[in-house]
């Protein structure tokens, strides 16, 4: 697969899916972002509270595994059939209620803390409620500086 610049345009909005899994193509456009050539731009694939992590820790599925089918795969359909082997369906529907249901605001104080200083955007945002939004509202704002 080619690289992304994620410096000149945000990964895939986390609504979008892959095998019914939300999240995962964002979580592929990251990784291609990190590929040589790429530009990952800020955005992280693995790190402390990363989504990303999370689902893939979720699925099962090593990070390094991942990163190496995205690295060798001529096209995403490649992509898709390595994980189609891998996704366990009855993880799908459990694992997309956490992550829709993720609410910034019942996330302990101190993790309330580290969302605030790693998006800005909260603080003219008030209405942003869960990680879904906030990512979107992210990407746009980010963006919108440029």
């Amino acid at each position: 697969m080619e690289p992304l610049d994620l410096e000149s345009r945000p990964p895939r909005s986390p609504r979008e899916q892959m095998l019914g899994v939300y999240f995962l193509p964002r979580t592929i456009d990251k990784i291609r972002a990190e590929l040589p050539g790429g530009k990952p731009g800020g955005y992280i694939v693995v790190g402390p509270d990363s989504m990303s992590a999370y689902l893939l820790h979720k699925l099962r599925i090593a990070v390094d595994d991942l990163r190496e089918v995205v690295a060798h795969a001529a096209d995403e359909d490649e992509v898709v059939a390595w994980l189609r082997e891998r996704v366990d369906p009855a993880v799908v529907e459990p694992l997309n209620a956490k992550l829709l249901g993720s609410r910034i605001d019942a996330a302990p104080p101190d993790k309330q803390e580290i969302i605030r200083e790693r998006h800005p955007v909260l603080a003219t945002r008030p209405d942003i409620e869960n990680a879904f939004q906030l990512l979107e509202a992210d990407d746009a704002w980010h963006f919108a500086k440029r």
